[in-house]
């Protein structure tokens, strides 16, 4: 495995439960920073979410949707230059999930909301020149439940408004030159074996988003799934968990921190459960040659964890 073609995703920044404070998230210089610290860690491609929240507070610092970056870089030619030269030259793919706008018992609003800011963050992936959109099919079940405690009786018409949605995506994608994969979070209505008759549902440019510490959560063997669904897959996360859903954690309104004991899901690549190793040893013996991306998720400290992802990979190839 050619460790220098990966990609490591920005989501190892995080407002919610880390460093760095928030005036220095929000301003510039931090992210043109760690794209130098990300390139000396050894990656020169970056995989960007989308968090349209950033458009709603009216920061412009935080370059993770198209309003900011063009507030800042004045287009998205420009901020790719800005990331040239801080040694990251590309943009591997582009992450969105629709949790913000499940808020309400009303799905009309969801849909609409979700496909506005899925539309522009697909046309914001071509314009970074990513190969990828990968896009959470669903927020987390628990999240729905809260607000539609009759979710199991709403289920088929949530799927069928769903599949309506990510086929528009699709036939935009393919337009655009992009592949549109579906995430397979654990905790989604969607997740683990229940992707695939959505997948069906789908046009066949459709591609699976791999999360090993997805599958690892839901109990499923990654190397089995991938061996099975390898034709299907359009991207990899190699992503790190010590934890296992035993007790239904996927249907809580907040999975990513189990309430039956105190942990986080994630943990940095490397430092949990998964054996990386042996996945990575799959990809290599069934070809797969499509987008890898590392990911540090819920990480409490970006920057030790760019150093471990880099001594994973370093023993991966060892």
């Amino acid at each position: 495995m050619n460790s220098q073609a990966l990609a490591i995703s920005l989501d190892l920044i995080n407002r919610h439960y880390q460093e760095p404070n928030r005036n220095r998230y929000e301003s510039r210089y931090f992210w043109e920073e760690l794209y130098t610290l990300i390139a000396a860690s050894g990656f020169s491609a970056v995989e960007m979410p989308y968090e349209p929240v950033w458009q709603f507070g009216g920061r412009s610092g935080v370059p993770l949707n198209r309003y900011c970056v063009n507030t800042k870089y004045g287009t998205a030619t420009e901020y790719r230059a800005a990331l040239s030269a801080g040694g990251i030259h590309q943009v591997s793919g582009v992450t969105f999930d629709p949790n913000l706008f499940m808020r309400n018992d009303n799905l009309d609003f969801y849909f609409g909301a979700s496909g506005h800011f899925a539309n522009e963050a697909l046309g914001h992936a071509a314009d970074m020149g990513a190969a990828y959109f990968a896009i959470s099919p669903s927020p987390y079940y628990g999240r729905i439940a809260q607000y539609h405690p009759d979710l199991e009786s709403k289920q088929a018409a949530f799927t069928e408004r769903t599949v309506q949605l990510l086929t528009g995506l699709a036939e935009k994608a393919q337009e655009l030159g992009v592949t549109l994969v579906l995430r397979n979070e654990y905790w989604s209505l969607f997740g683990g074996p229940r992707i695939l008759p959505l997948l069906d549902a789908l046009p066949a440019t459709v591609k699976l988003d791999v999360d090993t510490a997805s599958l690892f959560v839901a109990g499923i063997s990654a190397t089995d799934f991938i061996a099975a669904h390898i034709d299907q897959i359009g991207c990899v996360h190699l992503t790190d968990t010590d934890f296992v859903d035993t007790q239904e954690v996927w249907k809580s309104p907040n999975p990513e921190f189990p309430h039956v004991q105190a942990t986080q899901v994630f943990r940095d690549p490397g430092t949990g459960s998964v054996d990386l190793a042996e996945i990575a040893a799959l990809l290599e013996r069934l070809d797969y040659s499509g987008p890898l991306v590392c990911s540090a998720r819920q990480t409490r400290d970006p920057f030790r964890a760019l150093l471990r992802t880099r001594v994973m990979l370093n023993n991966l190839q060892n």
